[in-house]
Protein backbone atom coordinates (compact mmCIF):
# COMPACT_ATOMS: atom_id res chain seq x y z
CA UNK A 1 0.00 0.00 0.00
CA UNK A 2 2.89 2.28 0.56
CA UNK A 3 3.85 2.54 -3.11
CA UNK A 4 0.25 3.42 -4.09
CA UNK A 5 0.03 6.16 -1.43
CA UNK A 6 3.33 7.61 -2.59
CA UNK A 7 2.05 7.62 -6.17
CA UNK A 8 -1.10 9.47 -5.10
CA UNK A 9 0.90 12.07 -3.18
CA UNK A 10 3.22 12.49 -6.13
CA UNK A 11 0.26 13.02 -8.50
CA UNK A 12 -1.25 15.66 -6.18
CA UNK A 13 2.06 17.52 -5.97
CA UNK A 14 2.49 17.42 -9.75
CA UNK A 15 -1.06 18.65 -10.36
CA UNK A 16 -0.53 21.65 -7.97
CA UNK A 17 2.09 23.41 -10.08
CA UNK A 18 1.67 27.23 -10.34
CA UNK A 19 0.65 30.09 -8.08
CA UNK A 20 -2.44 30.55 -6.02
CA UNK A 21 -4.87 33.39 -6.72
CA UNK A 22 -3.62 35.35 -3.68
CA UNK A 23 -0.02 35.12 -4.85
CA UNK A 24 -0.94 36.29 -8.34
CA UNK A 25 -2.94 39.22 -6.91
CA UNK A 26 -0.05 40.33 -4.69
CA UNK A 27 2.38 40.08 -7.61
CA UNK A 28 0.10 42.13 -9.88
CA UNK A 29 -0.33 44.79 -7.18
CA UNK A 30 3.44 45.07 -6.76
CA UNK A 31 3.91 45.37 -10.52
CA UNK A 32 1.19 48.05 -10.70
CA UNK A 33 2.84 50.10 -7.95
CA UNK A 34 6.21 49.85 -9.71
CA UNK A 35 4.65 50.91 -13.03
CA UNK A 36 2.84 53.90 -11.50
CA UNK A 37 6.05 55.03 -9.79
CA UNK A 38 8.05 54.64 -13.01
CA UNK A 39 5.49 56.56 -15.09
CA UNK A 40 5.33 59.36 -12.52
CA UNK A 41 9.13 59.64 -12.60
CA UNK A 42 9.07 59.83 -16.40
CA UNK A 43 6.35 62.51 -16.28
CA UNK A 44 8.31 64.53 -13.70
CA UNK A 45 11.42 64.27 -15.85
CA UNK A 46 9.55 65.59 -18.86
CA UNK A 47 8.09 68.44 -16.78
CA UNK A 48 11.53 69.43 -15.46
CA UNK A 49 13.00 69.20 -18.95
CA UNK A 50 10.36 71.65 -20.18
CA UNK A 51 11.10 74.00 -17.26
CA UNK A 52 14.81 73.76 -18.04
CA UNK A 53 14.23 74.67 -21.69
CA UNK A 54 12.04 77.62 -20.68
CA UNK A 55 14.62 78.91 -18.19
CA UNK A 56 17.42 78.39 -20.70
CA UNK A 57 15.46 80.42 -23.27
CA UNK A 58 14.91 83.18 -20.70
CA UNK A 59 18.64 83.28 -19.85
CA UNK A 60 19.56 83.42 -23.53
CA UNK A 61 17.04 86.19 -24.23
CA UNK A 62 18.27 88.18 -21.20
CA UNK A 63 21.84 87.91 -22.51
CA UNK A 64 20.72 89.20 -25.90
CA UNK A 65 18.79 92.09 -24.35
CA UNK A 66 21.70 92.98 -22.07
CA UNK A 67 24.08 92.92 -25.06
CA UNK A 68 21.74 95.25 -26.95
CA UNK A 69 21.75 97.71 -24.05
CA UNK A 70 25.50 97.37 -23.57
CA UNK A 71 26.24 98.00 -27.25
CA UNK A 72 24.48 101.37 -27.26
CA UNK A 73 26.86 104.31 -27.48
CA UNK A 74 24.77 106.61 -25.29
CA UNK A 75 22.92 105.60 -22.20
CA UNK A 76 20.12 107.41 -20.40
CA UNK A 77 17.54 106.56 -17.76
CA UNK A 78 14.76 104.68 -19.50
CA UNK A 79 12.26 101.86 -19.14
CA UNK A 80 11.01 99.69 -21.99
CA UNK A 81 8.67 96.72 -22.17
CA UNK A 82 7.47 94.45 -24.92
CA UNK A 83 6.80 91.01 -26.33
CA UNK A 84 9.65 88.94 -27.71
CA UNK A 85 9.02 87.86 -31.31
CA UNK A 86 9.43 84.16 -31.95
CA UNK A 87 8.87 83.25 -28.31
CA UNK A 88 5.15 83.21 -27.52
CA UNK A 89 4.38 84.25 -23.96
CA UNK A 90 7.86 85.69 -23.37
CA UNK A 91 8.04 89.38 -22.42
CA UNK A 92 10.93 91.67 -21.57
CA UNK A 93 11.33 94.71 -19.37
CA UNK A 94 14.47 96.79 -19.47
CA UNK A 95 15.05 99.40 -16.78
CA UNK A 96 17.99 101.80 -16.81
CA UNK A 97 18.40 104.16 -13.85
CA UNK A 98 21.15 106.61 -13.01
CA UNK A 99 22.20 106.43 -9.38
CA UNK A 100 25.09 107.08 -7.06
CA UNK A 101 27.07 104.15 -5.74
CA UNK A 102 29.16 104.28 -2.58
CA UNK A 103 32.26 102.23 -3.33
CA UNK A 104 33.03 101.59 0.34
CA UNK A 105 29.57 100.17 0.95
CA UNK A 106 29.89 98.09 -2.17
CA UNK A 107 33.27 96.72 -1.11
CA UNK A 108 32.48 96.23 2.56
CA UNK A 109 28.93 95.03 2.39
CA UNK A 110 27.20 95.17 5.77
CA UNK A 111 30.38 96.28 7.62
CA UNK A 112 30.70 99.60 5.76
CA UNK A 113 29.84 101.73 8.82
CA UNK A 114 32.57 100.10 10.92
CA UNK A 115 35.13 100.60 8.15
CA UNK A 116 34.29 104.31 7.89
CA UNK A 117 35.50 104.84 11.45
CA UNK A 118 38.79 103.03 10.88
CA UNK A 119 41.79 104.90 9.53
CA UNK A 120 43.37 103.46 6.38
CA UNK A 121 46.19 101.08 7.27
CA UNK A 122 49.46 100.31 5.60
CA UNK A 123 49.36 97.09 3.59
CA UNK A 124 52.61 95.72 5.07
CA UNK A 125 52.58 97.02 8.62
CA UNK A 126 49.35 97.72 10.48
CA UNK A 127 49.91 101.36 11.10
CA UNK A 128 48.51 104.59 9.77
CA UNK A 129 51.11 106.00 7.38
CA UNK A 130 49.41 109.34 6.75
CA UNK A 131 47.26 107.93 3.98
CA UNK A 132 44.15 109.35 5.59
CA UNK A 133 45.67 112.88 5.47
CA UNK A 134 46.61 112.42 1.84
CA UNK A 135 43.11 111.21 0.98
CA UNK A 136 41.58 114.20 2.76
CA UNK A 137 43.75 116.61 0.76
CA UNK A 138 43.08 114.99 -2.59
CA UNK A 139 39.39 114.27 -2.29
CA UNK A 140 36.29 115.84 -0.93
CA UNK A 141 35.32 115.11 2.65
CA UNK A 142 32.22 113.26 1.48
CA UNK A 143 34.29 111.00 -0.75
CA UNK A 144 36.73 110.32 2.07
CA UNK A 145 33.96 109.29 4.43
CA UNK A 146 32.27 107.08 1.90
CA UNK A 147 35.19 105.67 -0.03
CA UNK A 148 34.09 107.44 -3.20
CA UNK A 149 30.74 108.20 -4.71
CA UNK A 150 30.48 107.07 -8.30
CA UNK A 151 27.66 107.80 -10.71
CA UNK A 152 26.53 104.65 -12.47
CA UNK A 153 23.69 103.35 -14.56
CA UNK A 154 21.90 100.37 -13.06
CA UNK A 155 20.79 98.19 -15.97
CA UNK A 156 18.12 95.64 -15.10
CA UNK A 157 16.68 93.21 -17.65
CA UNK A 158 13.73 90.99 -16.71
CA UNK A 159 12.38 88.22 -18.91
CA UNK A 160 8.91 86.93 -18.00
CA UNK A 161 7.96 83.54 -19.40
CA UNK A 162 5.05 81.10 -19.00
CA UNK A 163 5.60 78.42 -16.39
CA UNK A 164 2.51 76.25 -16.23
CA UNK A 165 -0.47 78.17 -14.90
CA UNK A 166 1.60 81.15 -13.72
CA UNK A 167 4.42 83.28 -15.12
CA UNK A 168 8.01 83.13 -13.91
CA UNK A 169 10.61 85.88 -14.21
CA UNK A 170 14.34 85.71 -14.80
CA UNK A 171 16.13 88.95 -13.87
CA UNK A 172 19.71 90.00 -14.46
CA UNK A 173 21.29 93.33 -13.61
CA UNK A 174 24.60 95.07 -13.99
CA UNK A 175 26.16 98.47 -13.48
CA UNK A 176 27.78 100.70 -16.04
CA UNK A 177 29.75 103.84 -15.31
CA UNK A 178 28.25 107.11 -16.52
CA UNK A 179 31.74 108.09 -17.71
CA UNK A 180 32.74 105.54 -20.31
Amino acid sequence: MQPAANKANLRRQLSRRGFTLVEVTIGMAMAAVAMVYTYSMIADGMKYQKKGVQLSNAVHLAKIKMAQVDSSTTMQSDTSKGEIPGFPGYRFETEIKEEEMDLLKLAAGPNAEALKKKAPKDMLGDKDVGLSDLMKKRSQTKNFETGGIMKVFRVKVSITYPDGIKDATYTVETFRSTKY
